[in-house]
C-alpha cells in the first residue's frame, strides 16, 4: 500500500512535538553540566566538561528550533528543482534551464510568497519576486559550461537565496535547501559542504540515464564519504529507461535494462548505504520519474504509484525512529 503525503504531514507534528521534549532535556542537562563545572572550578578543579556543554547547547537549540533540514545534492541535468517541486506540489523552483538555480537555496515556511538574495560582503538583502530571481540566477548550460572552464563561480558575491512559501510540508519544520549542480566552483563546493555539516539527511539525486559519472564518484568520495552522514539517493528519470528501447512495449527487455541499472547503482552506492554495519539499501535508494510526478501532483495532488511514496515513507521512518 502507498504511503501517503498527508500521513507524512500529520507525523511531522508528532515529531516536532518529541523533537521540543528532548530539546529541554538536553538543555537541562546542559545546566546540571554547567552548574557541576562551577562547583568543581571552587572545590577540586573543573571537570572539563565544557565541550560536552557546548554540544548539547547546539544540539538542544537546534531540536528546539524545530527544523528539519535537508540538502539535496546532484550534478547537472539531474533534474532536482523539478524533484522538488513534484515534492511541494507546486512550481516554486525554476526548471526551464540547465542550471536551475546557479545560487544556493534555501526553502523554508513563510506566509507570503517571497525571494531574498542573501550577499556574502556588507550588503543588505535584496527582495525579489519570483519572476525576476528566476530570470536573473539562472544561467543558460554555455555560460555554465564557460564559468566551469574558468574555475569562477556564476554570482560569486551571493551567499544564498531565501525562499519564503506557504506549504504545509515547510510550516511543519522541514526546510529544504537546493543546491546548484557539483560541477560547480569549487568555492560553490566549499559552501555547499558547510550546509553539509548542518544538515539532518543529504538528498543526491542521480540519473538513470547516466549511471553514477566518475564526477559523481568523486563527489561523494570527497564530500560524503565516513563523515557520519544520512544519505537518501534518488535515481531519477527511471522511466527514460524504457523511454530508450528501441520496442518500449517489449517487457522482457525492459526488465532486462532495469536491472543492468540498478546493478551499476546498488555497486557502487551500497558502500554508502551501512548503517551500523547493516545493508540499507533497499531503504536508501528509490527509482523515481520527478517529472511524471510533478505532472500527477500538479493534475490530482497526488503522489501515489510514482515512486515517491516509497521514499516519504522510508523518511518517515527516518524522522521518527
Amino acid at each position: 500500500m502507498a504511503y501517503k503525503a498527508e500521513s507524512f504531514i500529520h507525523d511531522l507534528d508528532k515529531v516536532a512535538k518529541a523533537r521540543q521534549e528532548f530539546s529541554g532535556y538536553l538543555s537541562a542537562i546542559a545546566d546540571t553540566l554547567t552548574e557541576a563545572e562551577q562547583v568543581g572550578e571552587t572545590a577540586s578543579g573543573k571537570l572539563g566538561l565544557e565541550s560536552t556543554v557546548d554540544d548539547l547547547e547546539l544540539v538542544s537549540r537546534n531540536l528546539g528550533e524545530g527544523v528539519f533540514r535537508l540538502l539535496v545534492l546532484g550534478d547537472m541535468k539531474r533534474g532536482k528543482s523539478t524533484f522538488l517541486n513534484a515534492l511541494i506540489g507546486e512550481n516554486v523552483l525554476p526548471t526551464d534551464v540547465n542550471p536551475c538555480t546557479a545560487v544556493l537555496t534555501v526553502l523554508g515556511y513563510g506566509q507570503d510568497k517571497r525571494v531574498t538574495v542573501q550577499f556574502k560582503e556588507d550588503r543588505e538583502p535584496e527582495p525579489l519576486d519570483f519572476d525576476t530571481f528566476k530570470q536573473r540566477y539562472t544561467i543558460p548550460p554555455e555560460e555554465a559550461k564557460k564559468l566551469q572552464e574558468e574555475g569562477t563561480s556564476a554570482f560569486p558575491n551571493v551567499a544564498y537565496a531565501e525562499v519564503q512559501y506557504p506549504l504545509t510540508l515547510l510550516e511543519k519544520g522541514v526546510q529544504i535547501i537546493d543546491s546548484p549542480g557539483l560541477n560547480d566552483t569549487e568555492q560553490r563546493n566549499q559552501l555547499t559542504l558547510g550546509y553539509i555539516n548542518n544538515c539532518h539527511a543529504i538528498l543526491f539525486v542521480l540519473s538513470a540515464t547516466q549511471p553514477f559519472t566518475l564526477g559523481e564518484q568523486r563527489y561523494l568520495e570527497n564530500y560524503i564519504k565516513d563523515r557520519g552522514l544520512s544519505v537518501f539517493f534518488l535515481i531519477n528519470h527511471w522511466d527514460e529507461i524504457q523511454n530508450r528501447l528501441i520496442d518500449p512495449e517489449d517487457l522482457t527487455a525492459l526488465h532486462e535494462a532495469e536491472d543492468r541499472v540498478r546493478q551499476v547503482f546498488r555497486t557502487n552506492l551500497t558502500p554508502y548505504c551501512q548503517v551500523e554495519g547493516e545493508d540499507r539499501y533497499d531503504d536508501r535508494v528509490f527509482e523515481i520519474s520527478s517529472l511524471n510526478a510533478l505532472r500527477q501532483r500538479l493534475r490530482s495532488g497526488s503522489l501515489e504509484g510514482t515512486g515517491f511514496s516509497e521514499f516519504i515513507k522510508a523518511l518517515n521512518h527516518f524522522l521518527t525512529k
